[in-house]
Formats: C-alpha cells, sequence, structure tokens
C-alpha cells in the first residue's frame, strides 16, 4: 500500500492534536504550565503555511500582557483579551495594576517558543498588528491561560469570536476564585442579570437632571471629574449620560458634551444584548453608576463595561 507523504502526515497529526486539546479541555487544568495532550506522537512543526492549519512562527519579544513581535519583525496582537495596560502605550500615564505581571506571564509562555497563529475574520487593527489566536506546541491555549490566570480581561469584538464561549466561561472561573486582577476587587463581583429601568418616581425619590445626578447618590462613588486622579483604580463612578454614539464597534456613554477629555463609558457589541433596548438609546439622559477600573486611552478617562452588573440606572 503507498505511504502519505510526510507533510500530509505533519498535518493530520497536528488536526488531532488541535481537536483533541479542545475536546479534552487541556486549558483548564490548574497549573500555570500545562502538560501536553496524551499523545505517542509529537507533530513537528514546519514552517511553511498549509491549508489544513495555520502557520507557525517563532515569538521574538513580548511587548505586553497581550501583545508579541515575531522574528519576522511583525507583530501580534492576541484576539479576544485585554490585559492590564503598561506604560509602553502611549495612551497610558501610569501602568495599570498588573500590567507588569501580565507581561511576565506572557513572556514565560511565550517568548522564544515558536507558536500556531490561528486567524479569524479580521487579519489585522488599525495598527497593522496581525490578529491572531495563539498556541503552543503542547497545546496550550495562549489567551485561555492568560484569562484563566486572571492576567487579562475577556474582550471579544464580533466578527472576531471563535472561542467567546470558552473564554467567557474561563473569565467566571477565574472571577470567582479572585484571580489576579479579580482578586483586587473589595467586594464580591455580582451576577449579571438584564436591566431594568428604576420604577416610576416617587415624592420620597425624586428623578432629576443633570445637576441631581451626585456621587453622594452611591456610597463610596466618585464623579466624572475626579477620574483623573483614580487612573489605574477600581472605582465607582455616578454620572448623567448627556450623550451616546455607536460607532458600529462600540457605544460610548459621554459624561460632558463637548465629549473631549471627559470622563466616558466603553460597551463592546458582546454586550449590547444585555440591554433591553439599544444601549446608545437606552441609557441617554440617564443618571448611572458604573464600577470598574479606570484606565486612560488617548489621555481620557474610561471604564469599560465588561459585564451588565457594573452598571447601575439610577433615573
Amino acid at each position: 500500500m503507498r505511504s502519505r507523504p510526510p507533510t500530509i502526515t505533519v498535518i493530520l497529526t497536528i488536526s488531532i492534536v488541535l481537536n483533541v486539546v479542545l475536546a479534552t479541555g487541556i486549558i483548564n487544568r490548574t497549573s500555570s504550565a500545562l502538560p501536553p495532550p496524551t499523545i505517542t506522537e509529537r507533530p513537528a512543526l514546519s514552517s511553511s503555511p498549509s491549508p489544513d492549519f495555520p502557520p507557525t512562527a517563532r515569538v521574538a519579544r513580548v511587548v505586553d500582557g497581550d501583545t508579541v513581535e515575531l522574528e519576522s519583525g511583525e507583530r501580534v496582537r492576541y484576539l479576544g483579551v485585554d490585559a492590564p495596560e503598561t506604560t509602553g502605550n502611549p495612551n497610558v500615564t501610569q501602568a495599570e495594576p498588573l500590567a507588569q505581571e501580565a507581561t511576565r506571564f506572557n513572556r514565560a509562555l511565550v517568548e522564544g517558543q515558536r507558536v500556531w497563529l490561528l486567524p479569524d475574520t479580521t487579519d489585522r487593527d488599525r495598527y497593522g498588528r496581525l490578529l491572531r489566536w495563539v498556541f503552543l506546541p503542547d497545546g496550550t491555549f495562549v489567551q485561555a491561560e492568560l484569562v484563566r490566570q486572571g492576567y487579562a480581561f475577556v474582550n471579544i469584538i464580533a466578527p472576531d469570536d471563535r472561542f467567546a464561549e470558552l473564554l467567557r466561561d474561563l473569565e467566571a472561573r477565574a472571577k470567582a476564585e479572585r484571580r489576579g486582577v479579580w482578586a483586587r476587587s473589595a467586594a464580591p463581583l455580582p451576577t449579571a442579570t438584564p436591566l431594568a429601568l428604576p420604577p416610576p418616581a416617587t415624592p420620597e425619590q425624586p428623578r432629576g437632571g443633570r445637576e441631581a445626578c451626585r456621587p453622594d447618590l452611591v456610597e463610596g462613588a466618585i464623579g466624572p471629574e475626579a477620574t483623573h486622579n483614580a487612573v489605574g483604580q477600581t472605582a465607582t463612578v455616578v454620572f448623567f449620560v448627556v450623550r451616546t454614539y455607536n460607532s458600529g464597534r462600540a457605544v460610548f456613554l459621554n459624561s460632558n458634551d463637548p465629549y473631549q477629555g471627559y470622563f466616558y463609558v466603553v460597551i463592546f457589541p458582546e454586550r449590547w444584548n444585555d440591554f433591553p433596548e439599544p444601549p446608545e438609546t437606552y441609557l441617554v439622559n440617564r443618571c448611572v453608576a458604573i464600577t470598574g477600573r479606570i484606565q486612560l486611552y488617548r489621555g481620557t478617562p474610561q471604564i469599560i463595561l465588561r459585564d451588565v452588573a457594573q452598571l447601575r440606572v439610577l433615573w
């Protein structure tokens, strides 16, 4: 019987490895250095791409918790996750909590390693970086391991959502176990439930306008003007949503109009269905309290809504 060519054997073996990894939940094991799947014959990695499996490349340098540089000089931004920002980001004036730890963890995982680069729908971001799902030769799913250990937040942006369900499940476990970034929250994290508008106003609980939307409505909260002094911290911000904007890739809740330089909230498409109406119409002209990590983007403080339970509609 004629034997298969060596290249076909390699492709088939690699495909079997990935199927076993994803089917057996290798990434869910508790050790940070995950053991390889139990397969009698390890695949030989090929430097040339094939239509059956993504090409491999060697990581020359880790830039931060979610970005690496390959030997070719190309930079790869991990799909589906967002690690705490370091001062290497020009939009951040100080490193966010656990940024250095996330970078070190990523470095220990992939620096010097040959990795599989699995594409999704979007090939590159606006900075020219490759957008990829990343796997190690032993089957370790890099994004999943960062999320599982609490070194990255899930940030799924459609249509690049191949592993969305898996990553959200791992993030929920990391929250419950208070790993990494989730360990810094003083109070137990709430369970996400669909939002509902407050009941009609009563004499004892009147609704007001922008001036009545004050931080003293929620214990320990701050106002939007104080967020510049709380960058890198987890805080509750009470503000009146004076303007909203849907860019198609995110909804923005603005605390001021004009909005430039003033605190705002970002809601990515994966959270839009958590609202009974489109968030840009549901939340405009309302007083809200948002709890989350304040970060700078192009010099302006923001909070990303990663879980609908972060948001309370006060009126």
